[in-house]
């Protein structure tokens, strides 16, 4: 039976035109999806190879085996309070974005070299660049403010050890085309550096002192069949080097803002130049504040060194190098940032985020995706780039200082040397 619809479509000009089309595809001609050789999945714990009880300030090292290819780094922290003096405290919280203030940086190495950081500005930035079905895992089990117990916490007491898990996601494990086979490379570890302030949260009582334990790695290892396997060395390493393009977070010098006590502030403005030369294909911008509070030291004339790690609004942005205007953009319009292909953008709920990770403001060159290069933009030859934002500041009792970072999510290449598998950066401007 002939379809009055077919016997339309043939007399459209446009139908047949499409249907002549080199990019025609029939989706019922059956034919399988790309299929992976099946291999085998662990995953390996790491305890430290030094550094196994951190200290504020101080660094942990883990060395990852030798084993196959990495496809997760999972790092794993307990934390706890001791009520060192004084009377009880009730109620206590381990508050929202806490890890922010537990981890400074991590960096990948390879033997003694530094090959990939992330600082826990850069992770902020990663996180809020999620959709909200990727950032529910993190907010669960990372960011979430979480109660203390047991509720009262008596003289010397310490409390019970809650958990905190955090992904690594180098720009290596961005794409399964890059992810490292550990195996054949130089050895691999892991380096994380402690913050100075594990105790802050806005309110806390005086007397508390937080403990980090535990630190432990989780690593999902892969590994194929021997012939799957000789295959992967032959054809990435037949050559005296492989060239793998991925990417590398370069966070710029911070700007700052000193508020006035009892008076508010509208449009205060903070301005970065970018010394950076490299080839950006995503700009991140946080605004954070010092704790007001004056347990954790600030005071009418001296504001805190405690970062309070939720990041602030930011009422507009501005983006000029070489005498031009890139960017100019307010709040509103900077929600749209994450542009998709499909000419729609990407955000986050703001009733599910208390963390408030979506007022971190990206600026992309391309378009959102995790696994294509759009676009990428050298800064090598513009000149005196800068980004300047402005936001209110309302009026508090004591001091209050607001920083600006500025992070950049930056293309590179990476080489491997095939006789020694040494692993650097080998071009990134």
């Amino acid at each position: 039976m002939s379809s009055v619809i077919l016997n339309s479509a043939s007399n459209s000009a446009l139908v047949n035109t499409l249907n002549a089309s080199a990019s025609l595809t029939n989706p019922n001609i059956y034919q399988t999806a790309p299929i992976y050789p099946a291999h085998a999945v662990t995953y390996s714990k790491n305890d430290p190879s030094n550094g196994g009880s951190p200290v504020r300030g101080n660094s942990t090292v883990f060395q990852l085996n030798k084993y196959g290819i990495i496809s997760q780094i999972l790092l794993t922290y307990k934390k706890s309070y001791t009520n060192a003096t004084g009377g009880d405290v009730t109620n206590l919280e381990i508050p929202q974005s806490d890890f922010f203030n537990i981890l400074q940086k991590v960096e990948l190495m390879s033997s003694s070299r530094v090959v990939s950081t992330l600082t826990n500005v850069d992770l902020m930035a990663q996180f809020s660049n999620l959709p909200n079905n990727k950032m529910t895992v993190i907010a669960d089990n990372l960011l979430k403010a979480q109660p203390v117990t047991p509720a009262t916490l008596g003289n010397n007491q310490t409390s019970d050890e809650f958990s905190f898990t955090c992904p690594l996601v180098f720009g290596f494990f961005q794409n399964i085309n890059t992810q490292l086979n550990a195996s054949f490379l130089e050895p691999l570890s892991i380096r994380c550096t402690w913050g100075s302030y594990w105790d802050n949260t806005e309110g806390r009582a005086a007397n508390l002192t937080g403990n980090i334990v535990s630190p432990q790695l989780s690593v999902r290892y892969k590994n194929y069949p021997e012939d799957q396997n000789a295959a992967i060395i032959s054809q990435n390493f037949s050559n005296p080097s492989l060239n793998l393009l991925s990417t590398k977070f370069v966070d710029e010098n911070r700007g700052s803002f000193l508020s006035t006590t009892d008076t508010a502030t509208v449009n205060a403005s903070i301005e970065v130049e970018l010394k950076n030369t490299e080839c950006v294909e995503n700009f991140y911008v946080v605004l954070l504040r010092t704790d007001n509070n004056a347990i954790a030291g600030a005071t009418s004339s001296t504001p805190s060194n405690i970062l309070f790690q939720e990041p602030e609004v930011i009422k507009s942005l501005e983006f000029t190098g070489s005498g031009q205007d890139i960017v100019s953009l307010d709040q509103h319009q900077l929600a749209y940032g994450k542009l998709d292909t499909d000419g729609f953008s990407i955000g986050q709920s703001v009733t599910e985020s208390g963390n408030h990770l979506q007022r971190v403001v990206k600026f992309q060159t391309g378009v959102y995706g995790d696994e294509v290069l759009s676009n990428t933009i050298s800064l090598r030859e513009i000149n005196a780039p800068r980004i300047k934002v402005t936001f209110d500041v309302p009026s508090r009792t004591n001091l209050v200082r607001y920083y600006l970072y500025v992070v950049e999510d930056c293309s590179a290449i990476y080489s491997v040397t095939s006789a020694t598998g040494a692993l650097q950066v080998s071009l990134a401007n």
